[in-house]
């Protein structure tokens, strides 16, 4: 094959490949940075004079934010739900509209349905929703 028609493929993989190399030097680096602050942390166990295995405390998962929607848009998009509606929705059914106007699919469903429901909470709070029930037969509806 020509060396012209493998150019810019060649090219695009020396990036890439450049960039993901970059990545697994700074993750090494992160690594060794936490590595030594858990060796300090259990030090400071010792001191305390922790009589368990410090390597028996259970992990904390890390939560990974996913950024669906822009600062406020969440709670507009809600809010524009419950108005076409124009009646009092569950939880579920508002996530369902948010899922169908914003064109995402029911694997969001999961990450989007806690959202869903604290920024109802932070909604009621400042006065623009009601809550009516609990559980999951809670209902929503607009304040005034």
């Amino acid at each position: 094959m020509n060396d012209l028609s493998n150019k810019y493929a060649l090219a695009a993989l020396k990036d890439r490949r450049a960039s993901l190399a970059g990545e697994i030097a700074d993750l090494k680096k992160r690594l060794q940075v936490a590595t030594t602050q858990l060796d300090h942390i259990d030090a400071c166990l010792t001191i305390f004079e922790y009589q368990g295995d410090p390597a028996a405390i259970p992990v904390h998962r890390i939560r990974r934010r996913v950024k669906l929607f822009r600062q406020g848009e969440l709670g507009r998009l809600i809010l524009d739900a419950l108005r076409r509606a124009g009646k009092p929705l569950g939880t579920h059914q508002i996530t369902t509209a948010l899922l169908e106007a914003g064109g995402y699919g029911e694997s969001a469903r999961p990450s989007l349905t806690p959202r869903v429901r604290g920024n109802l909470a932070y909604l009621e709070k400042a006065g623009k929703v009601a809550k009516a029930g609990g559980g999951k037969a809670v209902i929503w509806s607009l304040n005034g």
